[in-house]
């Protein structure tokens, strides 16, 4: 039996799960800054500036989130999510666009790894932990549907214009906003049931000293926990051509005829691959997480080959192969290591696995750019990502990488 508390922060969840992936801009922001001029190179520097800042704030948003509160800055997320739609939709210059590109990461800095935690620890302090798989799939549905009509409205285009999605995209932050102040506090420590008490004031005033504390039991944590490292760096690997690809199919579209408007409704079938991952995901329960990630990164590196190189058709279905085949690894990586974290840093140890991430694509971005100018197609980035993909996966087979 659920208790009514757990299912009401849970329908209350998905629903924030539902507005935060409702991003009209995602499937045609780098074919609007190309039509305003923009080179491929330049927009893979303006996702390098992203992954720049993320590297930066990612763990210590993550700290804030565990020490000032999950739900607080989930609603910090919604404003600077805001903020960076209306840099972008009054853009002058290429600085403008790395300021909203900026703005863009820290939102999204302040919701990873917190949501996760949010709900994880919902879950524990209600005992039902064992609903992590059901929740997760949940989530991931609605996430798609959220993603979809996000894509769906690249069909406006021609009625918004580049000004219009970007204020579009400031109202949806702001509706984060109200989604993330819905939501309760969980409690599933002492430590969390004070902070939960005490007034935001008296949280900032001993923060300080909190701070040192939490980044000394992070620190100690990580390094007595070598299984842990290991699976963060796997999971980042495994994601590096995650929103490369979205990114340069967008490019590779474009560069076939396809109108921008359009380019939303085309990439949905990417979109499809992630719920069809989780729930066969959810139905595996693999005893080691080795085999399974070297089936998982093979699989997604050979789908980002042919996301670079393949006829247009192949190069969509493999879009949603690498999205369910990366999420049948996440699913299982997310348990395994939420089971591992202790409730009091998971937000900043979350937070630790994006920034491994980060720390990957800062490169990686503008390189698979460069690779794209001078190839003369933004497929040829794919190619290379695809390739060190399927060196990762064989190395994992050989006998290194991510162990139970």
């Amino acid at each position: 039996m659920i208790p009514h508390a757990l299912r009401r922060q849970l329908r209350r969840s998905y629903i924030y799960s539902f507005v935060l992936t409702l991003n009209i801009t995602g499937a045609v922001w780098v074919a609007l800054l190309a039509a305003c001029g923009y080179s491929l190179w330049q927009i893979g520097a303006a996702e390098g500036v992203f992954h720049v800042v993320s590297l930066l704030a990612e763990v210590p948003s993550g700290m804030v989130a565990d020490l000032l509160g999950r739900r607080r800055v989930l609603a910090l997320s919604g404003v600077a999510a805001a903020l960076s739609g209306l840099c972008m939709a009054f853009e002058q210059n290429f600085l403008w666009v790395c300021v909203s590109m900026g703005l863009s990461a820290l939102a999204y800095n302040l919701v990873s790894g917190t949501q996760e935690a949010l709900v994880y620890d919902s879950l524990k302090e209600a005992g039902r932990t064992d609903r992590f798989f059901h929740v997760q799939t949940v989530t991931a549905q609605l996430e798609t549907a959220g993603a979809a009509l996000g894509k769906l409205a690249g069909a406006l285009t021609g009625v918004l214009g580049f000004t219009g999605f970007y204020l579009a995209d400031a109202l949806i932050g702001l509706l984060r906003t109200a989604a993330a102040l819905t939501l309760r506090e969980p409690a599933a420590t002492a430590a969390q049931a004070a902070r939960r008490a005490q007034r935001l004031g008296r949280l900032i005033a001993t923060l300080p000293r909190r701070l040192r504390d939490h980044v000394a039991a992070t620190v100690a944590f990580l390094r007595g926990n070598p299984r842990v490292v290991r699976c963060i760096a796997a999971w980042a690997f495994i994601d590096l051509p995650c929103f490369l690809t979205l990114m340069y199919m967008q490019q590779r579209l474009t560069e076939a005829g396809l109108p921008t408007a359009w380019l939303g409704l085309v990439l949905l079938v990417c979109e499809a691959g992630r719920p069809l991952g989780t729930l066969l995901g959810a139905r595996l329960r693999p005893r080691r997480l080795r085999g399974l990630y070297a089936v998982c990164t093979a699989l997604c590196g050979a789908c980002t080959l042919v996301m670079g190189m393949g006829p247009l058709w192949a190069a969509l279905a493999a879009g949603a192969g690498f999205g369910a085949a990366g999420s049948v690894w996440a699913l299982h990586a997310q348990k395994r290591l939420n089971d591992w974290f202790p409730s009091d840093q998971r937000a900043t140890l979350i937070s630790v696995e994006s920034m491994a991430y980060s720390l990957l694509m800062i490169p990686a971005s503008p390189l698979t750019g460069w690779v794209g100018d001078l190839a003369g197609t933004a497929g040829a980035g794919l190619v290379c990502l695809g390739a060190v993909q399927l060196a990762g996966a064989l190395a994992v087979a050989l006998g290194t990488g991510c162990r139970r």
